[in-house]
């Protein structure tokens, strides 16, 4: 394809190739970034400084309560929307450290110690009235009846309902009563709900519904003595501010495209949705609000904001373009996350199907917008895989497509991407040594432990035998390499594995390919015979076809338990599995017998 895949020979440039035809999903499918969907890869160079803001926002606020607002801008696909899913992970992982706490587990004194916080993606409202519902409703669904048990909680022992023995119940109505003390007036069907939730079992499901959002009769209305309903903006944001003050965690609420309100209902929906932003800001305590913003109409928000609204604002942050590396990092991530979930281990070089030549002309197209260069990197791949182009034609007709921006000025640090992974070739007595207390069942590893049973049972049978670990050898002058080799009474034997991550799933592609390199090698008189190894759920019509059509090529199955056996067996007595494999070879070494006990030699 290009100087920079010559490390790959062409049967794992077709092997590559197949699975991208042949995979129900493609890299780089999704170019526009979805709330309710993760992307799988993360650069975080680029917002590493919008992190740092949203991140000391937080803290911020969870030692003081007051409410923060942060504007985030950004071009149409510059990855506002992703951005919300980095703080999700960052969250989850949050979520980890303090579990740890709780546990006894010492955090490094390098680092700050963690708070207590929750990210709510609130995406534009379906329509111009009912906004703080709408904000409600996402709290809920994000965080769950989870948060109302512990609001709810929390909030009545408080107000002295704490629970004691079956003949210390609180007094409902007492609790009500000192609810209403911190809270009252519109506050007082929000504090009847709560203390109905947590104390009064008979009531409690009518009370989730009520405190949930949903529509509750007449009558059903009555039975809780409340008045009024959730839809209610006053009467929602007085559940929100209970809800913020008795969490203990500083909720951010992530209000994305935020532009869409001007868009659907004009410019006094969009008044409206600003004056919601305002209220929350001003009187619901432990927030940090996060507006994404098109950069290309902020001023005209802040054309409608009034002066109160814009003197509250924290400094906007615009997220930056990728850099050139940025972007190579990126591709590459996403590929690797590709090739992982096929089960495959990932080219050696990095860039494959496409190269640094391609990713340059991407780059200076799109101006490092991320949405841009995904939907080119689809096109590019595309191409190449429905063989409508080489990698070569790609390069020249490049030009032809329409830039999106102008790239950035500045230089950029360039990434060395012309050195395909490192390719280290171990004896194998070093690989074992290093597995001995790892165990990782990988392609190179069970290659290695292959090699050392076949030597311990050959030498125990005391047969003439030589063993190379990856064999190399040319075929029509083309370089190949497989696993290993065996050369034993006359006849010669190529072992190979498929390259692939894991032993508990199918090789899929992978395992034709490793059958196809042994055949080859028979046919180009290499080998006399050949073994494969693969793993036990291994099918597929081409795979089956190819093992029939060869009879001397014998498939052993394995698993991830089975290849650790098999590696272990290698440092102390072949297993089982070993033994299968070297009576392939030597058909009369005889049945195996496992390992006598101490007790039963004794």
């Amino acid at each position: 394809m290009s100087d920079s895949n010559l490390d790959l020979d062409d049967d794992e440039k077709q092997l590559y190739l197949d699975v991208l035809r042949d995979s129900p999903f493609l890299p780089f499918s999704n170019y526009v970034s979805r709330g309710d969907i993760r992307d799988p890869i993360d650069v975080a160079r680029p917002r590493s400084y919008i992190d740092r803001e949203v991140f000391r926002l937080i803290r911020q606020t969870y030692r003081d309560q007051c409410s923060r607002f942060l504007p985030i801008l950004g071009s149409a696909g510059s990855g506002k929307t992703h951005a919300y899913h980095s703080f999700k992970d960052k969250e989850e992982e949050n979520r980890k450290k303090l579990k740890e706490m709780e546990q006894g587990e010492e955090f490094e004194a390098s680092q700050l110690e963690p708070v207590n916080w929750s990210i709510i993606y609130v995406p534009s409202p379906p329509g111009s009235v009912r906004v703080i519902l709408h904000v409600y409703t996402c709290i809920i669904e994000e965080i769950g009846t989870e948060m109302l048990d512990i609001v709810s909680e929390r909030a009545v022992e408080k107000w002295g309902g704490k629970k004691g023995s079956i003949f210390q119940k609180p007094k409902i109505e007492e609790v009500i009563k000192s609810g209403l003390r911190e809270f009252p007036g519109v506050f007082a069907d929000c504090v009847k709900a709560l203390v109905l939730y947590q104390l009064d079992k008979d009531k409690k499901a009518l009370a989730e519904r009520w405190l949930l959002g949903e529509d509750l009769e007449p009558d059903e209305l009555d039975k809780l003595g409340i008045n009024s309903v959730l839809e209610d903006d006053d009467i929602c944001l007085a559940m929100i501010k209970i809800i913020t003050q008795n969490l203990d965690r500083v909720i951010l609420l992530y209000f994305d495209e935020i532009e869409s309100p001007y868009r659907m209902f004009g410019e006094d929906a969009e008044k409206q949705f600003l004056e919601v932003l305002k209220r929350l800001y001003n009187e619901v305590m432990g927030l940090v609000i996060v507006i994404a913003v098109l950069k290309e109409i902020w001023p005209r928000i802040l054309e409608i904001a009034d002066q109160p609204l814009r003197s509250r604002m924290e400094p906007a942050q615009e997220l930056k373009p990728f850099s050139l590396n940025d972007l190579k990092i990126f591709y590459s991530k996403m590929m690797e996350d590709f090739w992982d979930r096929n089960n495959l281990n990932p080219p050696l070089y990095p860039l494959f199907p496409l190269n640094e030549k391609i990713l340059d002309i991407i780059y200076e197209k799109t101006g490092g917008n991320p949405r841009s260069a995904i939907k080119l990197c689809k096109r590019f791949i595309d191409k190449i895989i429905l063989d409508e182009m080489s990698v070569e034609e790609l390069v020249e007709e490049a030009p032809e497509i329409e830039a999106v921006a102008k790239p950035p000025e500045t230089a950029e640090e360039k990434v060395d991407f012309s050195t395909p992974r490192e390719k280290i070739t171990k004896e194998i007595d070093q690989i074992l040594a290093e597995e001995e207390y790892t165990i990782e069942v990988n392609p190179s590893s069970i290659a290695s432990a292959t090699l050392k049973c076949i030597m311990k049972i050959g030498e125990e049978k005391e047969k003439q035998f030589s063993t190379t670990l990856e064999y190399k050898y040319k075929i029509d002058d083309r370089g190949q390499t497989i696993a290993g080799f065996v050369e034993t009474e006359g006849k010669k034997w190529g072992i190979e594995i498929p390259s692939i991550k894991t032993f508990d799933r199918s090789a899929g592609v992978a395992g034709y390919y490793a059958v196809k390199r042994i055949h080859d090698g028979i046919e180009g008189n290499i080998f006399d015979a050949g073994i494969v190894i693969v793993p036990e759920k291994t099918g597929g019509a081409k795979f089956s076809m190819m093992l029939k059509n060869n009879p001397d090529v014998y498939k052993i199955d394995i698993n991830e338990d089975l290849g650790k056996e098999l590696i272990e067996s290698a440092l102390n007595k072949p297993s089982e599995i070993a033994w299968k494999i070297a009576k392939t070879i030597w058909d009369d070494i005889g049945e195996y017998k496992p390992p006598q006990s101490e007790e039963n030699i004794e």
